[in-house]
């Protein structure tokens, strides 16, 4: 098994909050997290899964939350009225740790958590399992708190991944796709994800009226993955609205398969561009989607380069969370041409970074970071992947 490195952070929020949400899409590792035996000793485990503790959590919650140890509740979207029942035993008994939630959808989009448990409750967003957890890698910490080109230099000397991006890429970070014996095995877990998806979580998180269209939309925004996104042109080329591609979009974040890095502004006399850029946050389900399944079809597509840049910039999205001061990422592009693939805010620094699908890198490479160093001089060192 692959440890997490977000256990600690787990258990740094039970410490703190009286509830905690562990929320991520279907067969992220949800479960698996909170059962371990570092988080769940002394915790009572309830899934709503089992039909039996369902019926009891719908007709009776609070016989259902009637316990001497503090509860993990499993799917506990399953089940929303629960959060008003949990929200009236946490205002008698605000103790840290009471309660620690799992859902398959974002808890904010199906049960409304931030109204009901506002003040009370921790949000950990799980990621699929990234290269840094694969291989137990800590370079990242080095890069976000580094001030010097030297000390980045020093810190990576000598370091290298055990196994090619280039399959990671196929394979993504859900565990069971990851840890697939063979890639017949990894595509038929890829199907029955996507199938479980339209016809299970789907229809529980909105009601859709023409499942065809958000599946058209579906897969023309995986082949968009690592692109600005233009709602306008995805609705056409769907054939639908976009004010439907709109809600389609609402849900694909609601599900956690989505994410849109926001654009960075800054006064620096240039007009910059405020569209967001798409990515998929899990590069492997997002290549299924596309039809690319295996490494000498992804060789041959024009779609590597976007889903290099993809599989890196979820990887450091995933890794925000357990940085040592508060980090957002954005990218950057001005209208006179000026790219930057990703710009890392980690307190008061800015670290610029370029993706690229290859394995040389040259002079020109390191381009765009110098000229945006250029006219942000305190920002940097920046790093080219």
């Amino acid at each position: 098994m692959i440890e997490r490195m977000f256990t600690s952070l787990l258990r740094e929020m039970l410490a703190t909050f009286p509830v905690v949400a562990v929320v991520g899409s279907r067969q992220v590792g949800k479960s698996t997290l909170i059962q371990q035996p570092v988080i769940g000793r002394d915790r009572r485990y309830l899934t709503l899964d089992d039909v039996s503790l369902y019926s009891v959590a719908q007709e009776d919650p609070k016989g259902f939350l009637a316990s001497d140890m503090a509860l993990s509740i499993d799917e506990v979207q399953l089940a929303p009225g629960l959060l008003r029942e949990i929200k009236l035993q946490v205002d008698r008994d605000r103790e840290a740790g009471r309660y620690l939630l799992t859902g398959s959808a974002d808890l904010d989009h199906c049960a409304d958590i931030s109204s009901v448990l506002a003040g009370r409750v921790g949000i950990l967003r799980l990621p699929p399992i990234t290269m840094s957890e694969e291989y137990q890698a800590t370079g990242w910490r080095e890069w976000m708190g580094t001030t010097s080109v030297k000390a980045l230099d020093s810190s990576f000397a000598g370091r290298r991944y055990e196994r090619l991006p280039m399959e990671r890429i196929l394979s993504g970070g859900y565990p069971d796709s990851l840890l697939a014996a063979t890639p017949r095995q990894r595509m038929l877990w890829m199907d029955s994800f996507r199938t479980t998806y339209l016809e299970r979580d789907l229809r529980r998180i909105s009601d859709i009226g023409n499942l065809g269209e958000f599946v058209r939309l579906m897969n023309l925004s995986a082949a968009a993955t690592g692109s600005l996104l233009n709602q306008a042109h995805l609705a056409r080329d769907a054939g639908m609205s976009p004010a439907t591609a709109g809600r389609h979009f609402s849900i694909l974040e609601a599900s956690f398969l989505v994410t849109r890095v926001p654009p960075f502004f800054a006064n620096i006399g240039k007009r910059m561009v405020k569209a967001p850029k798409l990515y998929w946050n899990d590069v492997g389900l997002a290549s299924h989607l596309c039809g690319i399944s295996s490494i000498d079809v992804l060789r041959g597509s024009l779609m590597l380069g976007r889903l290099v840049e993809t599989l890196l910039m979820m990887e450091i999205q995933a890794l925000l969370p357990l940085a040592d001061e508060p980090a957002r990422l954005f990218h950057v592009r001005t209208h006179d041409g000026l790219e930057v693939d990703g710009l890392l805010e980690i307190g008061q620094r800015h670290l610029p970074l370029e993706i690229k699908a290859s394995q040389t890198v040259t002079a020109s490479d390191a381009a765009p970071i110098e000229r945006w160093i250029a006219l942000n001089p305190k920002h940097g060192p920046g790093i080219v992947i």
